[in-house]
């Protein structure tokens, strides 16, 4: 009996080594992780600082070429300055096209009832209406994305 279940193991623990390489070799072939590209910039109001800090929203358009589809954001500085984020801080945007929206309250939405006041017009809190876009490209190392918004 004890021969038997020896034996047994024993034909486990070889069929378990002599498929490692395999699975090894398999595991390096392609890769699931997605090409994040660094995208940073300004945000400006009519050419100069913004009013205060705020939010930019990338609402992707079209999938990347993985097919993947990942919104991302952004805070701004009162300087303006932001750096995108997908997962993580900094890590960047997926390739593909997105459009922008960008916040930036007076009075920010609240559960009090408060009457909410942007700095920026109604448009930009709008993807479909800001008129604001950005195409990543797939090659892309990094983007410096300036964002010049209109008061008027």
């Amino acid at each position: 009996m004890l021969n038997q279940l020896t034996s047994h193991y024993g034909m486990r623990l070889w069929v378990s080594f002599a498929l490692l390489p395999a699975m090894l070799l398999l595991s390096g072939c392609g890769s699931n992780e997605l090409k994040l590209v660094p995208v940073s910039g300004k945000v400006t109001l009519d050419g100069g600082a913004m009013p205060g800090p705020g939010t930019v929203y990338f609402n992707p358009e079209s999938a990347s070429p993985s097919g993947a589809l990942r919104p991302a954001t952004a805070e701004f500085d009162a300087d303006g300055n932001y750096t995108a984020k997908s997962f993580t801080p900094g890590d960047g945007l997926l390739p593909g096209k997105y459009v922008i929206r960008v916040d930036c309250w007076k009075q920010a939405p609240n559960m009090e009832s408060k009457p909410v006041v942007s700095f920026l017009p109604q448009k930009y809190q709008e993807p479909s209406k800001s008129g604001l876009t950005l195409t990543v490209e797939p090659d892309a190392k990094s983007i410096t994305h300036n964002i010049d918004l209109q008061s008027k």
